[in-house]
């Protein structure tokens, strides 16, 4: 019987070890209890490559992270397994077409969005790094 891949299983594997610096894909195998290659050949049946999953992994996290903690962006930076701030920045502009501080000052603050306020000035104490 063939083996389901959730790729949202290997995301969070992924997540899980990003704060240690990029995976290994034979980290990621092991803890799925399948080799290297066969790991690469149940991605490429989903349509998706494992450098490309990192990517999409640390993008996600990056932007929830942004959108939803005050954490500052060299934290993120860190959680993510970059070496350093300026490095994620550089990431992250690929990424969106912005940089992380500009990203999360386009996000509406939920105080705005409930109190009907489209100009910002009702902002709350939501932490901007």
């Amino acid at each position: 019987m063939a083996r389901q891949l959730s790729l949202e299983a290997v995301c969070r594997l992924i997540d899980a070890l990003l704060p240690k610096g990029y995976p290994a894909i034979e980290d990621v195998a092991h803890l799925l209890r399948v080799s290297p290659r066969t790991l690469q050949r149940m991605l490429s049946e989903e349509g998706a490559n494992y450098s490309g999953m990192v990517e999409r992994c640390r993008r996600q996290t990056a932007c929830d992270s942004l959108e939803y903690t005050g954490k500052s962006v060299k934290d993120i930076a860190t959680d993510l397994g970059y070496r350093d701030a300026s490095s994620f920045s550089r990431a992250f502009r690929r990424w969106t077409g912005t940089a992380p501080r500009a990203y999360r000052k386009q996000i509406p603050d939920p105080q705005d969005v409930h109190s009907g306020r489209q100009d910002g000035s009702a902002r709350g104490t939501k932490m901007v790094q």
